[in-house]
C-alpha cells in the first residue's frame, strides 16, 4: 500500500491515511517474532499447496485463498483471522521481489491484519472476527492471539474516531513489518468529486517552489469571492546538517583530514552556495566539524556514524515539514466541506526535470503526490495542469511583468506590483475557471482583485522586507493577512490573527454561466 496506489481503470480511486504506531524496543522484537512466525507459515503453506495442487495454484491462488489459510494456521498454530490476507501478501512478495534492483534479498512486505474498533464494551468499526483490535476507551491496541499490546497516543486515537465517524466507507488495516513496527492505515475507494458549475465552491490554489516551499491561497465562491486562506509554507533550513553530513562522509573514506576538507570544498553544492553569497554556511559547516574533531577522537567508524546521524535528522525534518503541511490543508478542507463547498485543489507542480539536483527534489515531489492522495481521500477535487504556470505573468492582463525586485514583478500595462510565488498561485486558480469555462467566476475573480491589488504583495518589496515574502509590514492588507480560515504569512506555515476579507459580489449573467465539469 503505497502513496502512488491510487486509481483502479473504473473511474474510482484508493486513498489512504497512515499512521505511524510507536512502541518500545521489547515490543517491537515481540511483533517482530510475530512477523516471522506468519510469514513463514505463509511461504511453508504456498510450497505444500504448489506440490498438492501444482499449476492451478500458481495460475489461480485466489481460487484456494480458504486453503491457503487454512494450512498456514495449522502449520503456525495461530487463529485463521491472522491470514486473512495471505493470497494478498503472496502476491505482494512477487511485486517486492520484481521491483528489487538486488540480485539477492530484498525488503519483504509487511503483512497486513484486519482491525476493530471498540469503545466501552461496543464494537464501533470493523468486521467482528478482526484479530486486532483498537480501544478507544483505554487507548490501546492489542493482539489478543498474540499476546500484543501497545499503547497509542490520544490524537491518533481521535483521529481515527473521527474518520470513522466522518466517512462510512473507511477499510481500517493494521500493517505489521519485518522490522516490528505498526502502520494503521485507513482506506477508501473514492469516485472523482464533480463541479457542475453551480453550488457552493472552494479553490484551494498552491504554488510548490523549488527554493520558497509552498504558496497557498484558497478562495470561496457563492454570493461573494472571499480569500480565506493565505499561507507560506517554509520547508526547515537543513543546509548546516547536509553540509555536516559531506564533510564527516568525505573524512570516512579517505581517512585524512585535509585531503577530506579539500575533497569537501571542490563539491559542486558547495561551489554553487560559495557563489551565491552563502559561503558563511560551508565556513559554518567546517567550524562545527572541527570542534566535534577536537572534542572527540574522530575514527572514519565515528565519522561515518555522525554523517548517518545528520542525514537521518534532515530526512526527520524534511517529513515532520511535510505531515505540518498535510495537517494544516486537512484541517482547511474539512472546514470548507463542513460549510458545504464542493472544494478543489489546484497544484502547480514543477516538474521533476525542473527539480533535478535541487535540496528539496525528493521532498517536494513527495508533498505532491500526499497532496493528491489526501485530495482523493477527503472528497476534494485535484486539479494538477499539464504545463507549469508561470508567475511574471500579470494576473490582470495576462502581460510578462518587469522584475523589480528580487521574486517581485511590476506590469507595464497595469501599474501592478505582485509576488512572482503568490501570483502563480492566484493564475492557478484562475486557469482552473477557466477549463471549467466558469466565466462568471472568472469575473468576479478579476473583480475582487481589482479591489485587493496589495493581496498578491504581502509584506511586499521595501527597506524593511526586501521581497520576502514571510514578513508583514505597513503595505500587507487586511484581506492578504487573514479570513475565516486562519491566512497567515509566516514563512514556517503558522495561523496570523484572523481577518475578515472583504468581498467582490458575483454579478450574475442572462442564461447563467457557461460552464462544464472541466479539470483532470
Amino acid at each position: 500500500m503505497g502513496w502512488e496506489s491510487w486509481g483502479n481503470g473504473e473511474g474510482l480511486a484508493d486513498a489512504y491515511r497512515v499512521w505511524e504506531i510507536k512502541a518500545n524496543r521489547e515490543e517491537r522484537q515481540r511483533m517482530q517474532r510475530l512477523y516471522l512466525r506468519l510469514s513463514s507459515a505463509v511461504r511453508q503453506a504456498c510450497k505444500a499447496l504448489e506440490e498438492r495442487l501444482g499449476k492451478d495454484f500458481r495460475e489461480d491462488p485466489k481460487k484456494f485463498s480458504e486453503e491457503l489459510i487454512g494450512e498456514a494456521s495449522k502449520t503456525a498454530g495461530l487463529p485463521k483471522g491472522l491470514f486473512w490476507y495471505a493470497v494478498e501478501w503472496r502476491r505482494m512478495v512477487a511485486e517486492a521481489k520484481g521491483k528489487s534492483k538486488r540480485r539477492s534479498g530484498f525488503t519483504p512486505p509487511p503483512v497486513p491484519l484486519l482491525v476493530k474498533v471498540v469503545g466501552n464494551g461496543d464494537r464501533l468499526h470493523g468486521n467482528g472476527s478482526a484479530v486486532a483490535v483498537l480501544e478507544a476507551s483505554r487507548n490501546e491496541l492489542r493482539i489478543p492471539s498474540a499476546g500484543v499490546a501497545v499503547r497509542l497516543r490520544p490524537s491518533l486515537v481521535k483521529a481515527v474516531l473521527e474518520d470513522v465517524q466522518r466517512f462510512g466507507d473507511v477499510k481500517l488495516t493494521l500493517q505489521l513489518t519485518a522490522k516490528g513496527r505498526l502502520r494503521l492505515i485507513a482506506h477508501r475507494v473514492v469516485k472523482q468529486v464533480r463541479w457542475g458549475g453551480e453550488g457552493r465552491l472552494a479553490v484551494i490554489a498552491l504554488d510548490v517552489n523549488s527554493s520558497h516551499g509552498l504558496y497557498l491561497m484558497a478562495f470561496t465562491f457563492d454570493s461573494n469571492v472571499r480569500l480565506v486562506a493565505q499561507r507560506v509554507f517554509k520547508p526547515p533550513n537543513t543546509t548546516l546538517l547536509r553540509l555536516l553530513a559531506a564533510i564527516m562522509t568525505s573524512y570516512s573514506e579517505v581517512k585524512c583530514w585535509s585531503e577530506a576538507v579539500k575533497r569537501f570544498r571542490q563539491r559542486r553544492d558547495v561551489r554553487s552556495l560559495q557563489r551565491e553569497g552563502r559561503g558563511s554556511a560551508v565556513e559554518g559547516a567546517l567550524r562545527l566539524a572541527e570542534r566535534l574533531r577536537a572534542k572527540i577522537n574522530l575514527t572514519s567508524e565515528r565519522a561515518e556514524h555522525i554523517a548517518g546521524q545528520a542525514s537521518r535528522k534532515v530526512r526527520k525534518l524534511n517529513e515532520d515539514w511535510v505531515r505540518g503541511v498535510l495537517k494544516e490543508l486537512r484541517a482547511l478542507i474539512r472546514k470548507l466541506r463542513d460549510q458545504g463547498y464542493t472544494v478543489v485543489i489546484v497544484v502547480d507542480v514543477p516538474q521533476a526535470e525542473s527539480l533535478r539536483g535541487t535540496k528539496l527534489q525528493r521532498t517536494l515531489l513527495r508533498a505532491a503526490r500526499r497532496l493528491e492522495n489526501m485530495a482523493w481521500y477527503e472528497g476534494a477535487r485535484w486539479f494538477k495542469p499539464d504545463n507549469n504556470i508561470s508567475g511574471k505573468r500579470c494576473p490582470i492582463c495576462g502581460k510578462e511583468g518587469v522584475e523589480v525586485q528580487r521574486r517581485y514583478y511590476k506590469c507595464p500595462k497595469c501599474n501592478l506590483v505582485y509576488g512572482r510565488d503568490w501570483t502563480a498561485a492566484f493564475n492557478a486558480a484562475k486557469l482552473f475557471l477557466r477549463v471549467c469555462r466558469a466565466e462568471r467566476h472568472l469575473e468576479a475573480l478579476s473583480q475582487w482583485l481589482q479591489s485587493h491589488k496589495t493581496a498578491l504583495t504581502p509584506a511586499g518589496p521595501g527597506p524593511s522586507s526586501p521581497g520576502s515574502p514571510s514578513r508583514g509590514g505597513p503595505g500587507v492588507p487586511r484581506a492578504a493577512r487573514g479570513g475565516d480560515v486562519p491566512a497567515a504569512t509566516r514563512a514556517e506555515g503558522r495561523p496570523a490573527r484572523a481577518a475578515t476579507p472583504q468581498g467582490a459580489p458575483m454579478t450574475p449573467r442572462k442564461g447563467g454561466p457557461q460552464t462544464s465539469e472541466g479539470g483532470r
